[in-house]
């Protein structure tokens, strides 16, 4: 092969079709790099080569990249082995300044101005090989991103823990921690759960491939890999994602300003039952006094709904505050189905509540725990058939208190329940109900609190039961 380096800039670097060439080469152990076309057959010759030069940067060239290969080339003691025949990026990887002007990578100002949607955001790179990370951050330098670099996966690990990214690109094989390990530890995380993974390797095998997109990853980029391609694959993934991410807070902007918006009406509301109570209460006979006392006690709970969900669930960081007492279970039951009553009056539905259990008083958050039995009698509610029966049980198993609420009605086809406690996941369409998504999801963060766990089986036309439970042994 002809020599694939700029005359002028290759007085530190050698590079051999064969490494039995070597024997000619005048020097090698004042060189920068030695880059060898191999099949590995020579592997053995290579490491004599190493050992010899113990000094010297070596890097493979080869057709084709194998896991095999790179362990057999990392036995060696060597770390990088590139495709052959030599792509300009990698002439770039090797030079740096000295052959850029040449390739002419630098970014138009039109592209520039492309970019500008995804400026500031923040990158996370980790590969153990500083040449790679070098080329990733000058690949990425014109897109106005915030780099955060790493060639030590554990050091990474901590970092996702207490920083928000908008991307990860990841090497897979290093030393003490695999990418598709750390990948895994982000997708634990609360801050980057939910955050795109790019793989970035030599490995060129299906099996890894398949493995990273199991693994959630949004794209697979082999190494040397075109600049090109990857700034635009990076720009099209983050802006993608950063336009999600908008469009999520403008939802949670826009609930938090109707929800603001209801504190007066709801205050109104229950001035006025009250003055009516006060001017006309004398007159009413028993239902009617019921019946309004009724629904004063729903508007003060729909007031305070009103004042906790702004205190509570403002931002987008999905923690819930807790304070626990000992409170009456069985009242909170009682009381919850008391005051839907009259919204199952509606369809003739009748509730049921079977107490199965001498548990009753225990720790938990009144108000909170409060909402969601509401929230999940009134869905039993609003979704059952006309003329049915809301089945309430409270029993117990293993220290936990155990809450379910079964309905008959248009419930979900089982394969679409997975997320159901997503954030803004509705089934409008399927139920033909009108709902922000919100419901389920704040239940569940409720429960999670309280130590406890969430479910929800349905038969699409026939049963739904949604059950929580809440520890009975915990004060704190």
């Amino acid at each position: 092969m002809k020599n694939p380096f700029p005359t002028q800039v290759c007085q530190d670097v050698v590079y051999v079709n064969d490494v039995r060439e070597l024997k000619g080469v005048k020097g090698l152990s004042n060189k920068r790099l030695c880059i060898i076309k191999t099949d590995f057959k020579d592997i053995n010759k290579i490491k004599k080569v190493c050992k010899s030069y113990p000094d010297l940067e070596i890097w493979l060239a080869c057709k084709k990249i194998s896991r095999d290969n790179i362990m057999a080339a990392n036995m060696c003691g060597i770390k990088n082995i590139v495709q052959y025949p030599l792509k300009d990026e990698v002439l770039e990887e090797i030079f740096g300044d000295d052959i850029k002007k040449n390739f002419a990578l630098k970014l138009s100002r039109n592209e520039k101005n492309k970019y500008k949607a995804i400026r500031g955001l923040k990158v996370m790179i980790v590969d153990d090989n500083p040449l790679n990370t070098e080329l990733l951050q000058e690949t990425l330098a014109d897109l106005g991103l915030k780099l955060f670099v790493f060639q030590k996966p554990k050091e990474a690990a901590k970092i996702v823990e207490v920083e928000k990214m908008d991307l990860f690109l990841l090497d897979i094989m290093m030393p003490e921690m695999s990418g598709f390990e750390l990948a895994e530890i982000i997708q634990k995380t609360k801050l980057n759960a939910n955050v795109p993974i790019i793989f970035i390797s030599a490995l060129s095998d299906r099996e890894h491939k398949v493995k990273s997109f199991d693994l959630g990853s949004c794209a697979y980029i082999e190494k040397p890999f075109d600049v090109k391609v990857v700034q635009s694959q990076i720009y099209s993934l983050l802006k993608s994602h950063n336009d999600i991410e908008k469009l999520s807070r403008s939802k949670d902007s826009y609930l938090a300003m109707v929800i603001h918006d209801m504190k007066g009406p709801v205050q109104a509301e229950l001035g006025a039952l009250k003055l009516m109570t006060s001017l006309y209460g004398d007159n009413m006979n028993d239902d009617q006094k019921e019946i309004l006392t009724d629904v004063i006690n729903s508007t003060k709970y729909l007031q305070n709904l009103v004042a906790n969900i702004l205190e509570k669930y403002k931002g987008d960081n999905g923690k819930v505050v807790i304070t626990k007492s000992l409170n009456s279970f069985k009242k909170l039951v009682c009381d919850c189905c008391d005051e839907v009553k009259y919204i199952a009056f509606e369809k003739n539905l009748l509730i049921n509540v079977s107490y199965k259990t001498h548990i009753d008083n225990i720790y938990f958050d009144y108000d909170e725990i409060k909402r969601v039995v509401h929230n999940i009698l009134t869905n039993g509610i609003k979704y059952s058939f006309k003329n049915e029966k809301i089945k309430v049980v409270v029993t117990n198993a293993s220290d936990n208190l155990i809450f379910s609420v079964t309905n008959r009605g248009v419930g979900l086809d089982i394969n679409k329940v997975g997320n159901v406690f997503d954030k803004f996941t509705t089934y409008c369409e399927e139920q033909k109900s009108v709902n922000a998504g919100l419901g389920l999801y704040i239940s569940k963060q409720i429960i999670d609190a309280h130590g406890g766990t969430i479910n929800f089986e349905s038969i699409q036309n026939e049963t739904t039961t949604v059950t929580f439970t809440l520890p009975v042994n915990l004060q704190g």
